[in-house]
């Protein structure tokens, strides 16, 4: 066994140990074997409304933690395609300290009168353990979300990725998994 995988094994074993612990039934969810999920269930066609009543992503797996996250990307869509007029369904979906960050891109796009002018595609989406808590490691594509201003003209550069991986945090918060934060970073996936 190589020296860096030791360390990994040595980071993960006490997660993993605690993860097992105790009658806390979300303990057990996050602790079971992830593996990769697609956007959408084998077979489904068909798709989740946002709060505009307009479809939006692709009917995702049972998992609760993938459904959290997808649930995020709809909520995030919809404050994007409103101009950041629109935040309410944020809140169920993120904790209040991503919210207050959430709130401030909302005021940027209001205050600069830009907005989305559709949705993100989620092509993947799988959960890992890890120290930090239980991550959602997601691609998705912005090709149909691309950012407009009040002419409808791209505020964006030509050359600007569509394609994007998110590691985000998802907790437990109240009862349901919310989305606390994490990264994005542009990447071909």
């Amino acid at each position: 066994m190589r020296i860096r995988d030791l360390a990994v094994t040595a980071t993960l074993i006490p997660v993993l140990m605690l993860a097992g612990c105790g009658a806390d039934k979300s303990a057990d969810v996050a602790a079971s074997a992830p593996g990769a999920h697609k956007a959408a269930k084998p077979g489904a066609s068909s798709q989740i409304a946002d709060a505009s009543g307009q479809p939006g992503a692709p009917t995702v797996s049972d998992d609760p933690i993938i459904a959290a996250y997808h649930d995020y990307r709809v909520a995030l869509d919809t404050m994007m395609r409103s101009g950041g007029r629109t935040t309410k369904q944020l809140v169920p979906v993120m904790t209040p300290e991503l919210y207050r960050s959430i709130s401030q891109q909302a005021k940027f796009y209001r205050t600069k009168k830009l907005r989305n002018t559709g949705a993100t595609r989620v092509i993947w989406a799988k959960r890992t353990v890890a120290a930090a808590g239980v991550l959602v490691r997601a691609c998705y594509d912005t090709l149909q979300a691309r950012t407009v201003d009040a002419k409808g003209r791209s505020v964006l550069p030509a050359k600007t990725p569509t394609r994007w991986v998110d590691e985000m945090r998802i907790e437990q918060h109240d009862g349901r998994w919310v989305v606390d934060g994490g990264r994005t970073l542009p990447q071909k996936c």
